[in-house]
């Protein structure tokens, strides 16, 4: 597999870590030291989980894209085209889930606590463009091992 690909890929998810790294460090700043060049703690959460329980599933989200990135940098990673078939399909999904969530949140329904929190809609939408990126790696890379593969056996 070509070494400046998967640094390429390495570069992508970790920028994309890196922005909703942000995003919880940022909320958490406002909850405790709140300034004003930042958006408000409100602004950043819809309120559909109570903010401890946010915490804790965004750490988790973001210890397991570390180690993602981590696994691919270390080349860790076998890619699998049945797991990147897997992963597009659910990037695609989340994607375009919270794709609709904005538009409506934008036209329909301004008001409503979930459809008009479009900061935690963006990045859900930066988490799901990891999602896709990962699935591309897999992907297009399983489809190298796996020709690969199929020219070491004949």
């Amino acid at each position: 597999m070509d070494r400046g690909a998967r640094r390429a890929y390495t570069l992508i998810l970790t920028a994309l870590l890196l922005l909703f790294c942000f995003r919880v460090s940022a909320q958490l700043l406002q909850a405790w030291f709140p300034v004003g060049f930042l958006p408000t703690f409100e602004s950043w959460e819809s309120g559909a989980l109570p903010y401890w329980l946010l915490v804790v599933s965004q750490a988790i989200i973001i210890v397991v894209c570390a180690r993602v990135i981590w696994r691919l940098h270390r080349r860790r990673t076998m890619p699998s085209v049945r797991m990147g078939i897997v992963l597009l399909i659910i990037g695609w999904c989340y994607f375009g889930l919270m794709c609709v969530r904005l538009l409506i949140g934008l036209t329909v329904a301004p008001d409503h606590y979930w459809f008009s929190a479009r900061l935690p809609t963006l990045f859900h939408l930066v988490l799901a463009c990891f999602i896709l990126i990962y699935g591309r790696f897999h992907l297009i890379f399983g489809r190298v091992v796996r020709i690969q593969s199929l020219g070491d056996t004949a």
